[in-house]
């Protein structure tokens, strides 16, 4: 292997798949990874310093310990519900939430506050607001406002301020909910199929196992596309002589 002065600008498609034991299961991807930061061990320096006349002060002998463990971070901007769940340290579930029907559910509106209704995902075609005192029924739009997805309903006038008894259905609805907060340690193995753009040369860098945890705040109301931050412990599993490795094609 002989030297050749070359720069080095990465360009690449990041995966990342969860860590079952020591083995990657499915990985998720490509994922734009604007930042892959990987930084070496950080040594504990042991140095025997001189007392000695002629040399007092300086090192006689200095060893390098085994200190801080290599460490990897990473910033992206592709927030599926699983990646935006580790940005939060939390987990994603599935709901299927079937049409349920809801009568004579009694509240007092506000003219201009919000109450909540037991149910989200209200279809608002099939409502009934009625006066409990006289029995008037209220029109959506002029005497009140229902939030179909939050399931909010408010007065919008201080005629429409009483006490009313509600009937409605709910509509169905099937998604992901992401849990916030609820897995703190995440085991992954990341993936880069990447180019050296100086060169031209294809470069492959797999980080076998990295413990993860979400380490930034995330402003969901951003004016930028929103980002999340991983930031974790390279471990070299068994069989590994090393925590990961980078690889350049000829």
């Amino acid at each position: 292997m002989s030297y050749q002065d070359q720069g080095l600008i990465f360009a690449g498609n990041i995966y990342m798949a969860k860590m079952v034991g020591d083995v990657a299961t499915e990985y998720a991807g490509p994922i734009n990874v604007t930042r892959l930061e990987l930084t070496p061990p950080q040594p504990e320096e042991i140095v025997r310093t001189s007392f000695e006349r002629d040399t007092f002060g300086q090192a006689l002998d200095s060893v390098n310990l085994p200190g801080d463990a290599p460490r990897i971070a990473m910033d992206f901007d592709s927030l599926p519900s699983d990646l935006l769940a580790d940005a939060l340290a939390g987990t994603v579930e599935s709901f299927d939430a079937l049409v349920q029907t809801a009568t004579g559910e009694a509240l007092t509106l506000s003219n201009g506050m919000w109450l909540k209704l037991p149910h989200s995902y209200i279809d608002v075609s099939a409502i009934v607001v009625t006066e409990t005192v006289g029995s008037t029924v209220l029109v959506r739009g002029e005497d009140y406002q229902v939030e179909s997805a939050t399931g909010l309903i408010r007065a919008l006038n201080d005629t429409a301020a009483v006490a009313v008894t509600i009937d409605y259905d709910t509509l169905a609805a099937k998604g992901n909910r992401v849990l916030g907060a609820t897995e703190i340690s995440k085991k992954r193995q990341v993936l880069m199929d990447g180019v050296n753009l100086v060169t031209g040369r294809p470069a492959t860098v797999i980080v076998f196992a990295a413990t993860f945890s979400a380490t930034q705040a995330m402003d969901l109301m951003s004016r930028e596309f929103v980002s999340g931050t991983l930031e974790g412990t390279m471990i070299t599993p068994e069989g590994k002589t090393s925590p990961y490795q980078i690889e350049f094609a000829d």
